[in-house]
C-alpha cells in the first residue's frame, strides 16, 4: 500500500439504487469510520446527493462517525485516477459497464488499485480481457468482474463443490448442473438499462459471436473445450423429478465458471461440462406455465430490440435508472440453488442459498464482502492478477466471508 491510499474501500456510484444498498450494508455491518478497522469513502459525480446519503448513514449510526466524499466523472479519466489512487479497492455499481466501466478499470490498473463490479455483460468483460489483462498482471492488480448474483453463487458454488469432490475422491466432477430451486426478487432500472445495452450490441456481428460463444471469456490463446450443454426449451429432468426451464442468466454465468476453470489451471479438468437451469414446481400445468414464461421473455427481448417499442416500454412499464424494488419487496426476497456433480457414475450435491433479494440486498452483501476480501484478506488470496473471476481471485477466502455474513454453502445428501 502506498502513502496515498487513505481508504481500504471506495464505493463508486454510491447514489445509484444498488450503490445505496451497498452503503447501507457497509454502514450497518462495519460502521461509519468510527471504532472500526475499515476506512471507506463514497464517490460519484453529484456532491449534493452524496451528502444526503452520508447524512442519512451517520444519522442511523446515532450521529457518530464520518464518511469522506470523493467527486469524479465516469468519462473524466483524471478524476477517476485521483479517486482510485486513494483506495486499496474500488467497488463499482455504475452500469451499463460497457458505457461506464472501461475508464475506471484503466484508472485502477494505473494506480495499482484492486477493482470489483456486478456486471453481467459478456462483451464488456471480453473487451477488458483483450485490452487490459496483461497490464493488470504487470501492475499486480485484481480486476474482479461479476461479484453479485451474477455470478458469485454459480462461480463459488462450483468451486465449493469441486473442492469437496477433490477432497473426497481425489479428482473433480466431470459435469455439474446447477438448478435454481427457489428465486424471488425485484428488478431495477439499472438492470433493465444493462439488458438494453446488450440487446443493442447484438446488431454487431462480432459482438453477437462473443455473446453466443460458450468459451468467450477463456484466456486468449486457450483452445476451447468440449461442446457444452445448453438447455433452450422446457425439459423433464429425471434427476430432480420435475420440469426445468432455461435460466435467463445461465449463458453468462456459465462463461464465468469456465473462465475460472481456465484461470485455475483447469482445476475442474479441460473436458469439464457445466450448465444451469431453473426448476418448475412439480404441479399441474407446470410445463405450460414454464412455456408461457419462456415465450414471454422472448417477446419482451424482441420488443426491446426495436427502438420504437423499446421507447414505449421505457416510458410506461419498465423501471428507470435509479429506481428499484421497495424495501418490503426486497425483504421478502431469497434464492436457493442446488449444484449436482457427476463423478464416476456417482452424484455429489451442494446448495447455495441466502434469505435476501438476489439482485439487490443479496448482491449488495456479495459485492461488499468481495471488496472487503480484496482489501483485508490479501495474505490469504491466490497470487493471481489480471481480469479475474470471484473464484480465481479470492477462492475459499470469499466463501468463508460470505458464510460468516449469513450466506449458506453446504454439501447436501440426496435420498
Amino acid at each position: 500500500m502506498n502513502e496515498q491510499q487513505k481508504y481500504d474501500l471506495v464505493v463508486w456510484g454510491a447514489t445509484g439504487f444498488t450503490g445505496q444498498l451497498v452503503c447501507e450494508y457497509l454502514a450497518s455491518h462495519y460502521n461509519v469510520n468510527n471504532d472500526s478497522n475499515l476506512r471507506w469513502a463514497i464517490a460519484g459525480r453529484n456532491q449534493r446527493k452524496l451528502e444526503k446519503i452520508r447524512t442519512e448513514l451517520i444519522r442511523k449510526n446515532h450521529g457518530k462517525g464520518s464518511l469522506p466524499i470523493l467527486i469524479g466523472d465516469s468519462h473524466d479519466v483524471d478524476s477517476l485516477v485521483k479517486i482510485t489512487a486513494q483506495a486499496k479497492v474500488v467497488l463499482t455499481t455504475v452500469g451499463p459497464y460497457s458505457l461506464y466501466g472501461e475508464a475506471l478499470v484503466s484508472a485502477c490498473i494505473k494506480t495499482g488499485t484492486h477493482y470489483c463490479d456486478i456486471t453481467g455483460e459478456i462483451p464488456f468483460i471480453w473487451n477488458t480481457i483483450h485490452k487490459l489483462h496483461d497490464s493488470a498482471i504487470k501492475a499486480k492488480v485484481k480486476i474482479v468482474h461479476s461479484c453479485g448474483f451474477d455470478s458469485i453463487p454459480s462461480d463459488l458454488g462450483c468451486l465449493f463443490l469441486q473442492n469437496q469432490a477433490i477432497q473426497s475422491n481425489g479428482k473433480p466432477c466431470t459435469y455439474i448442473k446447477l438448478y435454481v430451486e427457489r428465486l424471488k426478487g425485484g428488478v431495477s432500472g439499472g438492470t433493465v438499462a444493462s439488458m438494453i445495452a446488450i440487446i443493442k450490441q447484438v446488431k454487431d456481428e462480432k459482438i453477437k459471436k462473443v455473446l453466443f460463444n460458450p468459451f468467450a471469456l477463456y484466456p486468449e490463446g486457450t483452445p476451447p473445450g468440449p461442446k457444452q450443454p445448453w438447455q433452450k426449451k422446457i425439459q423433464w429432468d429425471e434427476a430432480m423429478n420435475c420440469w426445468t426451464s432455461p435460466f435467463i442468466m445461465a449463458q453468462f454465468n456459465c462463461c464465468i465458471v469456465r473462465r475460472s476453470n481456465a484461470l485455475l489451471d483447469f482445476k475442474y479438468d479441460r473436458d469439464f461440462l457445466y450448465e444451469e437451469v431453473i426448476t418448475l414446481p412439480n404441479k399441474k400445468l407446470a410445463y405450460f406455465k414454464g412455456e408461457l414464461r419462456r415465450i414471454g421473455l422472448k417477446v419482451l427481448t424482441g420488443l426491446l430490440y426495436f427502438p420504437f417499442t423499446r421507447v414505449i416500454l421505457q416510458k410506461t412499464i419498465l423501471p428507470k435508472p435509479g429506481q428499484g424494488p421497495a424495501r418490503e419487496i426486497r425483504e421478502k426476497g431469497y434464492f436457493r440453488l442446488k449444484l449436482v456433480g457427476s463423478l464416476d457414475g456417482e452424484k455429489i450435491s451442494a446448495r447455495v442459498s441466502c434469505e435476501k433479494d438476489p439482485g439487490y440486498s443479496g448482491t449488495a452483501q456479495m459485492i461488499s464482502e468481495a471488496a472487503l476480501c480484496l482489501a483485508k484478506d490479501d495474505l490469504n488470496l491466490p497470487k493471481i492478477y489480471g481480469i479475474l473471476t470471484p473464484a480465481s481471485a479470492m477462492g475459499t477466502a470469499l466463501i468463508d466471508r460470505l458464510q460468516n455474513s449469513g450466506m449458506n454453502f453446504s454439501i447436501v445428501s440426496d435420498p
